[in-house]
């Protein structure tokens, strides 16, 4: 990044974080930067265009977070379940990620972004090498291959950016709920 875009983005992921989206400007952003409001339109179309990057880098952020803090040798189910749990945990107070969870328009915006990225990202990657673990430790129920799984789990990504549209007061249990059933699908 040029230095004024980089400008740019860290002052629009401090405000995003200490404002949220709706309280935030371009004027407020370009202002932090120390730059000209016209100059923010040289590197970003709109204030959900910088939204939407600046949340998928706090995302991989998040994400590489919680990867190092796994122990990727821990049993199936409860490895899944605590990545699942530390990613709400981390999301709570982050008013960047909470705009997945609160905001349609820019959960659209996100998920649009990210529907050839999903495969590049770590924890796809992690679920690669999971699966590869768990078949190598013979966990894996007999016939299953690693392409059915990796479905099953790619399933979890259509619903996580479709959960605006389902109605539940307890997201957080639903998804849970679905994790177990892909469990008890896949594992002995």
């Amino acid at each position: 990044m040029e230095p004024k875009q980089q400008r740019l983005f860290t002052a629009a992921h401090d405000l995003f974080i200490s404002q949220g989206f709706k309280h935030t400007s371009i004027a407020d952003i370009a202002q932090l930067a120390n730059v000209a409001v016209g100059t923010f339109y040289n590197f970003y179309d709109s204030k959900a265009d910088i939204f939407v990057q600046v949340y998928n880098h706090e995302n991989e952020q998040i994400k590489a977070e919680i990867m190092n803090r796994l122990d990727l040798d821990a049993q199936p189910a409860d490895l899944v379940h605590t990545v699942v749990q530390q990613i709400f945990q981390l999301s709570d107070g982050n008013q960047i990620l909470q705009e997945w969870f609160n905001n349609a328009k820019l959960n659209a915006l996100i998920a649009q972004s990210n529907q050839n990225a999903v495969e590049e990202s770590l924890v796809y990657a992690t679920l690669m090498r999971l699966i590869d673990r768990w078949l190598e430790r013979g966990l894996i129920k007999d016939g299953l291959t690693k392409d059915r799984i990796i479905s099953l789990f790619n399933a979890l990504t259509v619903v996580d950016f479709h959960q605006s549209e389902i109605q539940t007061d307890d997201y957080y249990q639903l998804l849970n709920d679905l994790i177990d059933g892909i469990l008890s699908v896949i594992l002995k």
